[in-house]
């Protein structure tokens, strides 16, 4: 019975107390990401918390370029997550070159890709990055922020909005907006305090 209790001592490098001294030995790094976890704050720089369905949560080294996320966190630092792939920061500020046709293209084969492995991708909220409207919950659009594309909120009556002067050019804007909600219209605001029109457009009731 006396030869098992050293197997005891061997199980203590293994908790978060290794924190303390990470300098000592550079590949003590590694297992130290193996750690139970709520949200990504938890775990180390360069680790993420993966939540899998049916196991419980863990940090989880961060994943590097060209490799597959659902967020930003999950990839490594220096990196962001885009369209599903994890890209480099300067290489997701220089991508508006590529037409947004051929971005498109790249990625409904993708999603289609997905459809035959049966992975249902789970509806974006605000803020998450998405492809297309299609790709957000109900209530939320798929419109352009600086580079990328996330879930944004349909504008209520009252909020202010964007009139789509000619086709096409609703795609240069950095900080695009949702339309209106059903039953709505952008029109131009006109002041209750002034006769004069403001070029200042809102949803309104039709």
């Amino acid at each position: 019975a006396n030869s098992i209790k050293p197997a005891g001592l061997e199980e203590t490098p293994a908790p978060a107390a290794n924190h303390s001294a990470p300098a000592t030995k550079k590949h003590r790094v590694i297992p130290q990401q193996v750690y139970p976890c709520s949200n990504d704050k938890e775990c180390s720089v360069g680790s993420y918390c993966h939540s899998p369905q049916q196991a419980p949560s863990r940090c989880l080294t961060c994943r590097r370029r060209k490799k597959r996320c659902h967020r930003d966190a999950m990839c490594c630092p220096g990196n962001r997550c885009r369209n599903y792939i994890c890209v480099s920061i300067s290489e997701s500020v220089l991508s508006p070159h590529i037409s947004p046709l051929d971005d498109h293209n790249v990625q409904s084969t993708k999603d289609h890709s997905w459809r035959r492995k049966g992975k249902v991708p789970m509806k974006g909220h605000e803020g998450d990055s998405c492809l297309r409207s299609s790709d957000c919950s109900e209530g939320y659009c798929c419109a352009r922020h600086f580079w990328t594309k996330i879930c944004k909120p349909v504008l209520r009556q009252g909020e202010v909005c964007t009139k789509q002067r000619k086709k096409g050019s609703h795609g240069l804007e950095i900080f695009q907006r949702c339309d209106c909600a059903k039953g709505l219209s952008c029109k131009v605001w006109k002041d209750a305090t002034s006769s004069s029109k403001s070029r200042l457009h809102m949803c309104q009731k039709i």
